[in-house]
């Protein structure tokens, strides 16, 4: 009893600062030496549409997640069913053209380079008689100075026919080039499409998927379908542009010299 009352006690007269635990300030990182400064924008889609068809998404995203890096996302959908009057299509065409400047902001930097990623997630679901297909792409990009071509990164097309269906996670890159200051265009493109042929008959859907949930209303697909519980989040078309110092052309340079 003794002890606690003493202990009481001691806690009473001693500050409550004494027990405080140091909180260490944690400096801010430096910012990039080189940055990406964004201009004006021209980004279009375009939906064509026919028949039995259904479309969704049809959204251009341009994210700048840090100075000195540039994401461009394209995410949409179409699906085509069988009309009994004429052919059935569902189509999204995307195009964007990007002005964006790249600047060294920092004095110590005298070289540096762009760095180009892509990558396309999504599905393709085709009609197993032979009368409904889908396709996507080819998602394409170019940076361009003036007429002057700097970088172009592909990614290859893919379709489904005849019953076919495709889960699609496809990665090009990073390629990589030298950049100078300056001024630079972005062109983006990519597309989408599913199509059927006229059909009396009640048969199943094609589809491309590119967009994440609920671009893709549930109705037009089986709870049987081959991609059901599929993780959607990330689908579409991005591309990743990046300025970093070139540091391996900086020290090349440096062990030259006598």
């Amino acid at each position: 009893m003794f002890r606690r009352v003493f202990f009481a006690n001691l806690m009473a007269v001693v500050p409550s600062s004494s027990f405080a635990v140091a909180q260490v300030a944690v400096p801010p990182a430096p910012p990039p030496p080189a940055s990406i400064s964004l201009g004006a924008r021209h980004g279009h889609v375009t939906p064509y549409r026919s028949g039995f068809n259904h479309t969704g998404g049809g959204n251009i995203d341009v994210a700048q997640p840090s100075p000195d890096t540039v994401v461009v996302t394209m995410t949409g959908i179409g699906v085509a069913g069988g009309h009994p009057c004429k052919a059935s299509l569902a189509a999204m065409s995307f195009e964007v053209t990007q002005a964006l400047e790249v600047r060294f902001d920092s004095p110590k930097l005298k070289k540096a380079k762009l760095i180009v990623e892509g990558r396309v997630i999504g599905l393709l679901r085709s009609e197993c008689k032979g009368t409904g297909s889908a396709c996507e792409g080819p998602g394409c990009a170019t940076l361009s100075s003036g007429t002057t071509e700097i970088v172009t990164l592909c990614l290859p097309a893919h379709s489904v026919a005849g019953g076919e269906n495709l889960s699609i996670n496809d990665r090009e890159g990073p390629s990589e080039v030298p950049i100078a200051p300056g001024k630079y265009t972005l062109h983006q493109t990519f597309a989408v499409t599913a199509s059927h042929s006229q059909s009396l008959l009640f048969s199943k859907a094609a589809s491309a998927e590119f967009a994440a949930d609920p671009a893709l209303d549930p109705l037009w697909i089986s709870y049987w379908e081959p991609f059901h519980g599929a993780n959607k989040k990330d689908f579409g078309f991005q591309i990743t542009i990046k300025v970093l110092e070139d540091t391996s052309s900086a020290n090349g340079g440096a062990s030259g010299q006598k």
